[in-house]
């Protein structure tokens, strides 16, 4: 039997930290500024938790919430207690206990499929009783577990007096629509229907583990994913000398751009739960972590090359870099510093993040475009191949 129902007025979500909102008619649009997550999307530490939208009040097991939201790039993380569920990612624990958190992947091993339709609304429930747990996407049966920590711990009638904050936050360059936020606390349980999750078939495992071709894992993409991926593919291929060459992931989610010569390369997820695109200059990992090491890294020489013509432009890229969040601490080979136009950043690999929009493709075509010019003239002038020994020798 229901006990409270709590209909939120968006109005009266709090944000805390980076986290921007504006109301549009009867819909909020939220975002942050500040990245809350790695690039592998790991969630550790406190980090993901700084700059979060949260609703007014705590809420006590049993509950039941219920959500109608619009994505437009990966990841969505629901924080609940101190724990979180992360939606649209590809991080390596997607369900943190909200009583007993162990940083591990979801500790009964359940299967949690956390696709999100990516540019349009969808409703999400997820039900909290003392002893199971549903996750919904879409009215369907994504998660469910009878054996999470957190209803066995000892202490967790005591927590439950205190009640659960809930909580919402995103990747930098996404934009989160919410139009609909409730919370339903039961007096006994949250009634429970099960829809079982069907097993894959055995022959459809078998294909899917044959390397797919480039027009085959885009085929199913919308069509103006299709022609941003396609005029983008003939882009890449008259570029020289940075003379990319394209590799596809045998499980067809990932295509990768890479100049080898130059240390850098472009990356595009075209999986369900990612469809984003970004670009680095990669660390070269092979042999022992002492010899780990960059190629180049021209990402300040070509944003001044950029802003000579265009500030604005020069600004957009400096911004999608992602940030540094601490993970792995101080010694961490990844981080990466930069310096532009007055302003530093501590960033993440010195990743550019990118949408699957049109505006997007196209700052990407013009970095690259860009970062070629550059690379010509230093082949004119004897400068990189300058470079190019310094940095051996180093």
């Amino acid at each position: 039997m229901e006990k409270k129902v709590s209909n939120i007025d968006l109005t009266t979500l709090i944000a805390h930290g980076k986290v921007e909102t504006k109301f549009t008619g009867e819909t909020v649009n939220v975002w942050t500024t500040n990245s809350i997550t790695s690039v592998a999307f790991n969630l550790v530490g406190d980090s993901y938790k700084r700059h979060v939208l949260r609703l007014p009040d705590k809420y006590h097991i049993p509950f039941r919430l219920d959500m109608t939201i619009k994505l437009d790039f990966p990841a969505l993380i629901l924080l609940v207690g101190d724990g979180h569920i992360a939606f649209a990612a590809s991080d390596n624990h997607k369900i943190e206990d909200i009583a007993k958190p162990t940083g591990k992947s979801n500790q009964d091993n359940c299967l949690f499929d956390n696709r999100l339709p990516f540019g349009e609304f969808v409703d999400i429930s997820v039900i909290w009783n003392f002893n199971e747990m549903q996750i919904l996407i879409g009215g369907k049966e994504r998660f469910y577990s009878c054996k999470l920590p957190y209803m066995k711990i000892k202490n967790l009638k005591k927590l439950n007096l205190e009640g659960f904050g809930i909580g919402l936050t995103l990747s930098k360059r996404s934009t989160l629509s919410i139009k609909t936020i409730t919370v339903t606390e039961f007096d006994d349980k949250v009634p429970v229907i099960r829809d079982v999750l069907k097993e894959i078939p055995l022959q459809e495992v078998i294909a899917e583990s044959s390397k797919p071709a480039f027009e085959t894992i885009i085929s199913d993409l919308p069509q103006e994913y299709k022609n941003e991926l396609l005029k983008m593919d003939d882009f890449l291929k008259t570029l020289k000398p940075l003379k990319f060459k394209r590799t596809l992931d045998k499980r067809g989610g990932k295509i990768t751009y890479v100049a080898s010569d130059f240390g850098i390369s472009y990356a595009l997820h075209v999986s369900e739960d990612q469809l984003s695109h970004n670009f680095s200059w990669y660390i070269v990992s092979s042999g022992k972590p002492e010899t780990w090491h960059r190629k180049a890294d021209y990402m300040e020489e070509v944003l001044s090359e950029i802003a000579k013509t265009d500030i604005q432009f020069a600004n957009r890229i400096f911004y999608a870099l992602n940030d540094c969040v601490g993970c792995y601490g101080s010694h961490c080979l990844a981080k990466t510093r930069y310096e532009f136009n007055d302003q530093k950043r501590l960033t993440c690999h010195g990743r550019v993040m990118l949408r699957m929009c049109h505006d997007d493709f196209q700052d990407a075509r013009e970095f690259f475009r860009h970062l070629n010019a550059l690379m010509e003239r230093k082949s004119a002038d004897g400068s990189l191949q300058t470079e190019k020994i310094l940095l051996l020798k180093s």
